[in-house]
């Protein structure tokens, strides 16, 4: 069992951040998937599928990685909507704003997946991106480092909001949805174009091929940010509008 993975599971439970030692990094992508599974053994939470981010190769590259960043979902993370979020359980926020998928049977993700319709409901969304460690832990590393870092991390994991059910979903363009975010009354963040959630499913056949993961019946799936990522603060407000799909609004309390 790795010790970083001990360390990880710890810092969850009791809601604290750790250091960790360059000799404890993970040097490459399955390393960082091994100390990620290694952290739910100890952790024994119960999880309700997956998120990734960095899906496609445009973004990967952009970023200088080498694949996508990728966590579970811990069941007891999942809040739909709530008014309120306490921030010493999202220490570091950084707030995404993406789709939800809700899969509504049993789906294995591998080839052709993508193309399946009416197993699953998309919602609109909000990732409150977090962490175990200190950040001067992380200061010198570069992207590809950080990367396997973070998905040793559970994919930088911290909470997931839920929110309003996209209704008539066929007659939804996706890649054309707007949103404003205004964080503390000023207007802070707007849509870009970032990947429709087929090419996070085709993402995720991709990254684990060689051992497919199904999504349960009730199993999320968060597809990646569709705004350029917002570093939030405690007493922070934020109401997210994604016009003619609903509303989210959040306080960090």
């Amino acid at each position: 069992m790795n010790t970083l993975a001990k360390k990880l599971a710890d810092a969850w439970v009791k809601k604290h951040l750790i250091d960790v030692k360059s000799e404890e990094f993970p040097k490459n992508r399955r390393d960082s998937h091994l100390i990620q599974e290694q952290f739910h053994q100890v952790l024994k939470k119960k999880t309700v599928g997956w998120k990734i981010g960095m899906v496609t190769k445009n973004l990967q590259d952009g970023a200088k990685v080498d694949g996508p960043m990728i966590g579970k979902i811990i069941e007891e993370t999942v809040l739909m909507n709530p008014l309120k979020i306490q921030y010493s359980k999202v220490p570091h926020c950084i707030l995404e704003c993406e789709f939800a998928l809700k899969f509504l049977e049993d789906t294995k993700m591998v080839h052709g997946a993508e193309n399946k319709k009416g197993n699953y409901e998309i919602f609109i969304s909000l990732e409150l991106v977090s962490t175990r460690i200190k950040p001067d832990s992380k200061k010198n590393l570069n992207s590809r480092e950080l990367m396997f870092l973070n998905v040793a991390d559970n994919g930088g994991a911290g909470a997931i909001v839920i929110g309003d059910k996209i209704q008539n979903l066929d007659n939804v363009n996706l890649n054309s949805i707007e949103i404003e975010v205004n964080l503390n009354e000023k207007i802070t963040g707007a849509w870009e174009k970032r990947a429709h959630p087929t090419e996070a499913i085709k993402c995720i056949v991709n990254e684990f091929k060689d051992n497919p993961v199904t999504f349960k019946k009730g199993d999320w799936f968060m597809t990646g940010s569709i705004i350029q990522p917002i570093k939030i603060n405690k007493g922070d407000k934020v109401k997210v509008d994604f016009k003619t799909l609903g509303k989210i609004n959040l306080d960090f309390v």
